[in-house]
């Protein structure tokens, strides 16, 4: 009988190693994404080519990431220490940051909780209970009156233990899925923390750029209120007509209403920076700060391999390591899994007797194997779910990476050609308010008429304000190349 039941345990072993070696999944590698060599829009292509590899920090959890994952403070190369409290203000009371960092603590007790499944679970059961067995049971007491009833009291005090042997690993692939899943939840928190920060510097900049376009506005009104007093005595005295005048008050209030609509819009980047920045929009005032916006510069080259401290890739990629361990978890469900279970503990008739251990603990130990044979194809099916889920997640981590090439390819572009493009706009600020300057002197000695005036002063300003805002969409393209890079270029 011993030898007929070890014959038969090493049976089943061996049918379960074998089943294993059919359902075994090769070791995780993260999809390979060809990254380009060379960026198309840097002056500068000089620069080491990037592995055709998943960065080193996302590989198959090989790496630890960082407990509380923080955003480098790449606003700095801005110099601007407004911006900078600004900045402390979002990371600090921004309530989807505050969102996203729950997510992480509900990540980090989820590991807890799937991990406690591999420890044994204990529980002290303590039970009392009262029951009158038949006469007519099976096998009763017989008495010279007949068969008897029975009533009988137990106290019980057990020990209960259960522990499923991780035999085959499936309790540690889930243990695995948890951890990348938490890693995914430190990503996306890093992730919101980038995009809010990068958020918050394009409306300050914008902000700062309609700051500039109202200082260049109030110059421009003040010069148009001269050309009406100038007009008017000149109408008055009968040098100049009346339609002039009606001219230069149109010029003017033309001015007006472009400087309304400036304000309009700094309104709402004012209020757009209070949400981001945890505040109601009533309370929250950015003061005016005309002047000149100071433009870091871009270095020549990018390096490619800077993608690898892209959140987005690393969420992405985390995720698809929980899914294929999961779907590690979900084949190996389908193989048999052992059980050990136990107890301990006095049972008595009465209180008195419990603590009388030597003679009235009773206990239990044994163990089993659950065999799945039939159950509808449940299992099969629930493994080619998280299969599928896997390769769904690989396509969209594929996609992630060419959406992470195009922004940084689009962001160099947008830096490049603006830059350039203030150049020439700058070029024809300087040839418009000459132009002015001497219409105007012609105006004066009535060697041309008005409408000459109207028109100089028209382009000017419209090329003055073309500088100020492509000044700030510089800054604003700048900020994008950032956050395209994951956080700066250092």
């Amino acid at each position: 009988m011993s030898f007929s039941l070890r014959y038969y345990s090493l049976s089943i072993l061996m049918l379960s190693a074998l089943l294993v070696g059919c359902v075994r999944a090769p070791q995780y590698q993260p999809p390979s994404v060809t990254a380009p060599t060379t960026w198309k829009n840097s002056t500068d292509t000089t620069f080491a080519a990037p592995q055709n590899n998943p960065p080193p920090a996302t590989a198959a959890a090989a790496a630890e990431l960082p407990q509380q994952p923080a955003v480098p403070a790449w606003w700095s190369i801005f110099q601007d220490d407004e911006l900078a409290r600004l900045e402390q203000q979002v990371l600090a009371a921004n309530y989807s940051l505050k969102a996203a960092v729950v997510r992480v603590e509900q990540a980090r007790a989820n590991v807890t909780l799937v991990n406690s499944y591999r420890s044994p679970v204990v529980a002290l059961n303590p039970q009392a209970f009262r029951q009158r067995l038949s006469a007519y049971r099976p096998l009763p007491i017989v008495s010279p009156n007949g068969p008897q009833a029975i009533t009988q009291t137990q106290f019980y005090l057990p020990l209960n233990v259960s522990y499923e042997v991780d035999v085959w690993g499936r309790l540690r692939r889930n243990v695995q899925a948890a951890e990348a899943d938490r890693q995914a939840a430190e990503e996306d928190l890093r992730t919101v923390q980038l995009s809010l920060t990068a958020d918050a510097a394009s409306y300050y900049f914008d902000l700062r750029g309609l700051d500039a376009e109202l200082l260049v506005l109030d110059s421009a009104r003040q010069a148009r209120v001269e050309s009406l007093q100038l007009t008017q005595a000149r109408n008055q005295a009968g040098v100049d007509n009346e339609i002039a005048v009606r001219r230069a008050e149109t010029e003017l209030a033309n001015v007006d209403a472009g400087i309304v609509e400036v304000r309009r819009q700094r309104a709402g980047l004012e209020a757009a920076l209070a949400t981001l920045a945890g505040q109601p929009a009533s309370q929250f005032a950015l003061l005016a700060r005309p002047g000149q916006l100071s433009i870091p510069r871009v270095p020549a080259a990018v390096p490619a391999s800077l993608l690898a401290r892209r959140p987005d890739l690393r969420r992405t990629e985390r995720q698809l390591a929980a899914l294929n361990a999961r779907a590690d978890a979900a084949r190996l469900a389908r193989l048999p899994t052992v059980q050990l279970s136990g107890l301990v503990g006095p049972l008595a008739s009465g209180l008195g007797d419990l603590p009388k251990v030597t003679d009235s603990y009773t206990y239990y130990a044994g163990g089993g194997v659950s065999i799945p044979i039939f159950n509808g194809g449940r299992l099969r099916a629930t493994q080619q779910i998280a299969e599928r889920q896997y390769d769904e997640q690989a396509a969209q981590y594929r996609q992630t990476a060419l959406v992470a090439f195009q922004e940084v390819e689009t962001s160099l572009a947008n830096v490049q050609q603006s830059a350039a493009q203030l150049v020439v706009q700058q070029r024809a600020l300087r040839s418009a308010r000459l132009a002015g300057l001497l219409t105007k002197e012609r105006y004066r000695a009535g060697l041309t008429s008005y409408f000459e005036v109207v028109d100089a002063d028209r382009q000017t300003l419209d090329a003055a304000r073309l500088v100020v805002q492509n000044q700030a969409n510089e800054l604003s393209f700048t900020v994008q190349l950032i956050r395209a890079l994951g956080g700066g270029w250092e």
